[in-house]
């Protein structure tokens, strides 16, 4: 019978005998190949067998090398303490090896837990317990290279391998990638914990900014500040501190527009742009220094000589020392658009005088140096002055050594300019409130200015004159300048609007104009109550009057009543405005006075009220935070790190400035009054003390004394007092007794001397 196609072909060269030959199915279109009359199988394709990842404990264990010929199976050794395991594939498991890294590994594995009892450490607070972590020790090494602007590849270097090995075998450090995804991590992490206290709270929010690079377009930074509030959640924003850019009007154009549409814009837009005020006081300066005499010139360039080459500034140490000055740093020299570097060039020079002096007699080239010419400053003077001094940039200046007279110059102008190296100081203040010191400065140095323009000394006349032509141009006009500043002291328990008065009186001469601006500033604080009540009605319901028509239809007496009250001028107290401004002040010269403090402890009083100071106090009246923001940007992208990507760098400035944040203290100092009634608690607890001591002495040497008759008692029922180890028994029994009642009696002397105290 013949073969059908469909038959399986059986195999019959069988290898081993006793195996039964396995059917191969074909198909019809599988024809079996016949060479020289014998027939051959077709060829079945292989199928791929996927590669499996190697399983993670082999990261931990190393196979071991065995000889061949030997019975030994494979084995593997822990690259930690280096017990041999058996490794076999078929036989044995990796659950012993696994086990062995989490339990019983001595070398230090990661994966082993540590159970044993923790190790006592110091610490800023005193003793703490610890334990090690794989976790936090990761953490940690995130943190550092965050807070410390190290790159990303320190965690591979050599040293800090070799010096985590040493510190703590068990720790790995991660790569510079790993590192990389930690930081963003944490990034996120920090940012979520932010944005939920900023969704929680319905404040609203004072925003501080400035420009990194050269964009001048005001609607694309508006656009960017729109996108980062929407970022963040943010929709109410109270002010926007800016610099005087003209590209910043653009932005703040575009921002009035954005909140306008939102529907948060609060009050009137004119309130919305709050101007840096130490960018405007640096700018004053800087136009007092364009008048420059020829005195501070010339101690300008006697530190400049001494800086210019290191043999020169180690004759000028050596004339120190003879002099007997202390040298503490090097002379700081002057930077040309930063004032305030001129302002320590020459506080620093007049402490070392005696020694530019010294340096003259020592020193002949000190006074050759000077027959150079200088050119004016014309670099540092504003720009629209540019075409007046383009013909002054040529003349040339013959410069001498300073003399006694240069000196007293310099003290003057030094003393000057330390006023407003103070103001600028209090303005950059971005740790403590500065919204409410904008005015008391702005008030200082229009009254400073005014004095020295009224000056004998011309050139000190001359540098004031210029300086207040630009404060007019800025705070000139106390009307333009934003009425929030004016507020916030109006919010102050120690100025209220008695100072706001005093000041305006001093601004402008015309009574009747003084009036009107403090009937303003009434009427701005009232409308923000009014704003701020609408948005949080359970608080304002304290101030609701009744309606005495729905009780009484008509009630004569009630009426003449109110009406008596007016002609008395008696205040009605209807809101929390008025009954603020009918408050006793506070002392202005109370060094402990905290203006935060106070507003929390009387927020039960002023429920709608305090929550405008609260907002308020918070206004930033500078950029410097910002600025100092993005200086610290240009140390994160240095040469060696230029590859960053924008977002890296935001994720690295501002972790870094949130986990610098000092958190609230709370063993912060005892007042006088908490010290005395800590004090009295000790001496209460002392006291109770040594009185239970009293009372345990003696009732432990009333049951000894009784033990001890009991014991002579039957002693001398047995007949047995006589014996030498039983006296001597009683006798130490005595003494102990003694000894106990004397130290209840100093107890109880201890005890009525401190109730006398």
């Amino acid at each position: 019978m013949e073969r059908s196609s469909q038959t399986p072909v059986i195999n019959t060269s069988l290898t081993n005998p006793n195996e039964s030959p396995s059917p191969i199915p074909t198909t019809a279109t599988t024809e079996p190949l016949v060479q020289g009359g014998t027939s051959t199988l077709p060829l079945i394709p292989k199928k791929r067998i996927p590669i499996r990842k190697p399983l993670e404990v082999w990261k931990h264990f190393t196979k071991d090398t065995v000889e061949p010929g030997c019975d030994i199976g494979p084995r593997a050794s822990c690259n930690y303490c280096h017990q041999s395991y058996a490794c076999d594939p078929v036989r044995n498991d990796t659950s012993t090896l696994l086990q062995h890294l989490k339990v019983q590994c001595t070398g230090g594995s990661p994966l082993k837990k540590d159970n044993k009892q923790k190790v006592l450490s110091f610490d800023k607070g005193g003793l703490v317990s610890y334990t090690y972590s794989t976790e936090r020790s990761r953490l940690a090494c995130v943190k550092m290279i965050i807070i410390d602007e190290l790159p990303f590849r320190h965690v591979e270097g050599i040293g800090f391998n070799f010096f985590v090995k040493e510190l703590q075998p068990r720790f790995d450090p991660p790569s510079r990638r790993t590192i990389a995804r930690d930081v963003w991590s944490l990034f996120q992490e920090e940012k979520a914990k932010l944005k939920s206290v900023i969704s929680q709270n319905s404040q609203r929010v004072s925003l501080n900014m400035d420009t990194w690079t050269s964009l001048q377009n005001g609607d694309a930074i508006g656009r960017l500040v729109e996108k980062c509030l929407s970022d963040w959640g943010i929709e109410k924003v109270f002010t926007i501190t800016l610099n005087n850019a003209t590209a910043n009007d653009g932005a703040i154009r575009h921002m009035k527009r954005q909140l306008g549409q939102w529907g948060t814009l609060l009050l009137n837009e004119d309130f919305l742009h709050m101007r840096c005020c130490a960018h405007i006081t640096n700018l004053i300066v800087f136009d007092g220094l364009c008048e420059l005499n020829d005195s501070i010139k010339s101690i300008m360039k006697a530190c400049m000589y001494t800086r210019s080459s290191p043999s020169r500034l180690d004759k000028f140490r050596q004339c120190l020392m003879l002099q007997k000055i202390d040298i503490k740093g090097l002379l700081p020299l002057e930077c040309k658009t930063r004032w305030n570097s001129t302002y320590d060039m020459l506080e620093a020079a007049l402490k070392l005088q005696k020694g530019f002096e010294r340096l003259e007699e020592e020193d002949s080239n000190f006074a050759s140096y000077f027959g150079e010419t200088l050119r004016h400053r014309e670099d540092v003077r504003p720009k629209k002055k540019k075409k007046r001094l383009e013909t002054q940039g040529s003349l040339r200046t013959k410069l001498s050594p300073p003399s006694v007279v240069d000196w007293e110059y310099a003290k003057a102008f030094v003393k000057f300019l330390k006023r407003f190296y103070e103001a600028t100081l209090k303005l950059s203040a971005y740790e403590t409130v500065t919204s409410h010191v904008a005015f008391h400065e702005i008030c200082s140095i229009v009254d400073l200015l005014k004095k020295m323009m009224i000056s004998e000394d011309p050139f000190m006349k001359k540098v004031a004159i210029s300086m207040k032509s630009k404060y007019d141009k800025y705070w000139g006009n106390i009307r333009e300048v934003n009425q929030f500043l004016i507020v916030v002291v109006v919010l102050d328990p120690r100025y209220n609007v008695d100072y706001v008065h005093l000041s305006f009186g001093d601004l402008e001469e015309d009574a009747s104009k003084v009036n009107e601006m403090i009937s303003g500033v009434k009427d701005l604080v009232m409308k923000l109550y009014e704003a701020y009540k609408k948005e949080d009605p359970v608080a304002a319901q304290a101030y609701v009057e009744a309606n005495f028509e729905s009780i009484v239809d008509s009630d004569e007496r009630l009426e003449n009543f109110m009406r008596s009250r007016k002609e008395k001028h008696v205040v009605q107290i209807g809101n929390d405005v008025d009954k603020y401004l009918l408050e006793p002040p506070e002392n202005p010269k109370n060094a402990g006075f905290n203006l935060l403090d106070w507003w929390k402890e009387n927020r039960p009083r002023f429920l709608v009220l305090s929550k405008v100071a609260k907002d308020i106090f918070v206004v930033p009246v500078s950029s410097v935070p910002s600025e100092a923001a993005f200086s610290v940007g240009k140390r994160v992208v240095d040469p060696f790190r230029a590859s960053l990507t924008p977002k890296t760098v935001e994720t690295l400035i501002c972790t870094n400035d949130w986990l610098m944040v000092v958190g609230f203290n709370f063993n912060k100092e005892p007042t006088e009054d908490e010290l005395e009634f800590y004090i009295t608690l000790e001496k209460m607890e002392k006291g109770k003390g040594c009185f239970l001591a009293f009372i345990v002495f003696h009732v432990f040497g009333f049951v000894l004394t009784l033990f001890v008759l009991i014991y002579v008692f039957q002693c001398g029922r047995n007949g047995n007092i006589a014996n030498g180890w039983k006296r001597k028994h009683i006798y130490q029994s005595f003494c102990l007794y003694l000894k106990l009642k004397t130290l209840s009696h100093v107890a109880a002397a201890t005890t009525v001397k401190m109730k006398d105290r």
